[in-house]
């Protein structure tokens, strides 16, 4: 599921950068249902070392498992950037700075640096969620000692009603990415992620039994909340209701099945592909559009072509960074990060 949401946001961006009718519109709920993922994925890996006080090592890890790709997502967005119109105004310190926060994946909190975007990641867009995981990730590594589960319910609920009120008043979930909404952004990611935090405790403790559902069906009803379109108040009803109801359903029904065989491999590559395609994806449609735009100035070629080749190359150049660069770095820095704890002295008995 979580590569079936990676690629339904590639595809909302490729509407959005070449043209045509737009595609998956409600897409931007993949980021919401990313949060509520990591948050079962996260407590189903550490809190149990976290428990016992392991917090810097888990720090290392979720810093080893995210930085490497947030790094080629930051050089791939600024050469977009350094090689645009609108980079010859700005001053080379600036366009620096740019690179290192996004390299840091920390927001700009001022709009219009680069002129005509407000984003607080203007360099490589997909990493405002990426900010916003980070923080509630390192949040859930100082708590988790001392998350009980009525905490982590009133944690929940308290939550899910500001981040209620953030949808209805834009009137949909889609908040969080610009300067002027940032502190929406972090209800946005703390009701999910502890959601996700708590079907993972009761899940753990025996409290869930869930039917088998076969993988492609839970897959499709992710995708028809990404493709439904509403306006105004029925987008803020829906989707608020596909965060607070339909994707929690889904997580659990999810949690019950087991894959196999041919189905598993799809799965799992389908779940490889998910992270780098996430982070690389905006810069490469960039560049690409760079290149419709010369095409399209000789002949005409269809804005959905251009869609289904940017995700085909996207998912190849995602796919080699990840076997080529990412699972190797990562394995180094973990090796470096382990022999460094073992060759620090014991502290007096």
């Amino acid at each position: 599921m979580r590569g079936v949401a990676a690629l339904s946001v590639a595809i909302y961006h490729g509407g959005r950068i070449f043209g045509g009718k737009p595609l998956l519109p409600q897409a931007y709920l993949a980021v919401d249902f990313f949060f509520l993922l990591s948050g079962v994925v996260v407590a189903y890996a550490y809190e149990a070392r976290l428990l016992l006080g392991n917090r810097f090592e888990y720090l290392q890890t979720r810093v080893i498992r995210l930085y490497p790709m947030i790094i080629v997502g930051a050089v791939l967005g600024i050469s977009v950037i350094a090689t645009s119109p609108g980079a010859r105004e700005l001053p080379a310190w600036i366009v620096g700075v740019m690179f290192l926060l996004a390299a840091l994946c920390l927001p700009l909190l001022k709009a219009d640096v680069f002129p005509g975007t407000s984003s607080i990641t203007p360099v490589n867009g997909p990493s405002w969620s990426l900010f916003f995981e980070i923080f509630i990730n390192v949040v859930y590594g100082f708590m988790a000692k001392h998350l009980t589960t009525r905490r982590l319910i009133i944690i929940v609920i308290v939550s899910l009603v500001v981040e209620s009120i953030g949808i209805f008043h834009y009137q949909t979930a889609d908040f969080g990415v610009h300067v002027a909404e940032v502190g929406w952004g972090f209800a946005r990611v703390v009701f999910p992620f502890f959601s996700g935090v708590l079907i993972r405790r009761i899940a753990a403790g025996g409290g869930i039994r869930s039917p088998p559902v076969a993988p492609s069906v839970l897959a499709i009803l992710i995708v028809i909340t990404f493709a439904m379109p509403t306006q105004g108040l029925a987008t803020a009803v829906v989707d608020f209701a596909d965060i607070a109801i339909v994707y929690p359903a889904v997580i659990i029904l999810a949690m019950g099945e087991r894959a196999s065989g041919s189905q598993s491999r799809i799965l799992v590559w389908l779940g490889m592909l998910s992270y780098p395609l996430y982070i690389i994806h905006m810069p490469i449609f960039m560049w690409l559009a760079r290149a419709q735009r010369f095409v399209g100035s000789r002949m005409e070629v269809s804005a959905y072509l251009w869609i289904a080749f940017a995700i085909a190359f996207a998912t190849a150049v995602a796919l080699a960074g990840y076997h080529f660069y990412d699972v190797p770095v990562r394995a180094a820095l973990t090796r470096m990060r382990k022999q460094k704890s073992r060759s620090v002295p014991a502290g007096p008995i």
